[in-house]
């Protein structure tokens, strides 16, 4: 199915919607509950890629700051809740991927229209107090559908009638930052950007647990668009002039298909260890865990590092770096600014519209190797050894979770 007739089925979806759900608030205003002051109960719901359900945890810590005797459910993707489970704001996590039922041929598949329906009942079932759509079209038709006392969401990014407290809002380009959209939909509060808190029984790849220190590792592939991925070759350079000038151990991280790409980025410099396409997600976030730096192009990593704590150089291009960037003062962001950008739009993968790529062409390896230098611990930069302030939100067992990169607690093997 192309794109334009996926827009005008979504379009003719979303009028369908609207009519159903003004039926449904006409008939919940007749028999209107007062919503509670302090829930009991709090459903969050966030779909789509890794980086989008990441950045939506903040948003749990702030219910739990706000309701601490609240039992709080995050619904996300099942290829996500591994992540959801490492964060301790959430009390449990709802698999569900909302968007199958979007994305063709799974439109079609009634088996996918059946598993959604069950999904809604067993929702339905629960009486949530509160049900918050922290993005997206389908997120707030779940939250619609809930049953919950109050629902709650931005009004711009749902059918109409959804929500029953519908903010004014919308995702920009010069921000405010994701993490904080999602926040502010439960609480005024600034959310924390450490949010996986729950490290313990992580476990690092065996080509990992003699390495020495620093260690970097560079991601450098990206899921969604072509536009944000940053040239083969300036990786090549910029790995090779960090491990010469640093010492540092290199890492590549990725998934199967860029295999290649992995393969060809540890050759450049001696002693890289490419886990391209060889990790699991707990091993992914354990060997991202225990980086002193991590590098990488706008991406689901580089928000998943920052959210385990440790710093993150992001190489931005197309997508914008106030709304899409790792936020935490303690990583950096990297754009070329030229007048097409950023020209990310949220309609789609982010492809350049000219071919070219310009904004990451012109990002040089060697700008990205001095800010890199900069971030990496070393006894020759002691101002990168300094721990991160802490943020209030991380313990484990009773003890406090190491803020800084460096000296960072070993995992078990």
């Amino acid at each position: 199915m192309n794109r334009r007739l996926r827009r005008l089925a979504g379009q003719a979806l979303t009028a369908v919607l609207a009519v159903a759900f003004a039926g449904i608030a006409l008939a919940r205003w007749a028999r209107r509950r007062a919503p509670r002051t302090q829930p009991r109960s709090v459903l969050l719901v966030r779909f789509d890629l890794m980086g989008d359900v990441v950045n939506g945890l903040g948003a749990a810590w702030d219910a739990r700051a706000r309701w601490p005797e609240a039992r709080i459910s995050f619904m996300a993707p099942p290829a996500w809740t591994p992540i959801v489970r490492r964060c301790s704001a959430a009390d449990e996590v709802l698999a569900f991927d909302g968007g199958a039922v979007t994305h063709w041929p799974q439109a079609v598949n009634p088996a996918a229209w059946w598993r959604a329906v069950a999904v809604i009942r067993s929702i339905r079932r629960r009486r949530f107090d509160l049900a918050v759509s922290l993005y997206g079209g389908i997120a707030g038709t779940v939250v619609a559908l809930s049953g919950a006392r109050e629902r709650v969401g931005y009004r711009t990014e749902a059918p109409p009638f959804s929500f029953d407290r519908p903010l004014p809002g919308r995702r920009r380009n010069g921000g405010p930052h994701e993490s904080l959209l999602a926040a502010r939909l439960v609480s005024d509060a600034q959310p924390p950007w450490r949010t996986l808190d729950r490290t313990a029984g992580l476990s690092l790849p065996a080509a990992l647990r003699a390495a020495s220190r620093p260690l970097v590792v560079a991601h450098p592939g990206a899921t969604h668009g072509r536009a944000k991925r940053w040239p083969s070759e300036h990786w090549r350079s910029a790995l090779r002039a960090l491990a010469a000038e640093t010492g540092a151990t290199m890492v590549i991280a990725g998934v199967r298909a860029d295999a290649a790409l992995g393969a060809e980025l540890a050759a450049s410099a001696p002693g890289t260890i490419d886990l391209t396409g060889r990790t699991t997600l707990d091993e992914l976030m354990a060997v991202l865990h225990v980086a002193d730096l991590v590098i990488s192009v706008d991406s689901g990593p580089a928000h998943l590092a920052r959210a385990m704590g440790t710093r993150v150089l992001a190489l931005h291009g197309p997508t914008d770096v106030h709304l899409h960037g790792p936020g935490d003062p303690s990583c950096q962001a990297l754009r070329v600014e030229i007048p097409c950008g950023p020209c990310y739009s949220f309609r789609g993968p982010a492809e350049c519209a000219f071919g070219d790529r310009l904004c990451m062409e012109w990002l040089a390896p060697e700008r990205v190797v001095q800010a890199a230098r900069a971030m990496i611990p070393s006894p020759w930069n002691p101002a990168a050894m300094e721990e991160h302030p802490a943020e209030g939100n991380a313990s484990r067992e009773g003890e406090s979770v190491p803020r800084g990169p460096f000296p960072r607690a070993r995992l078990s093997p």
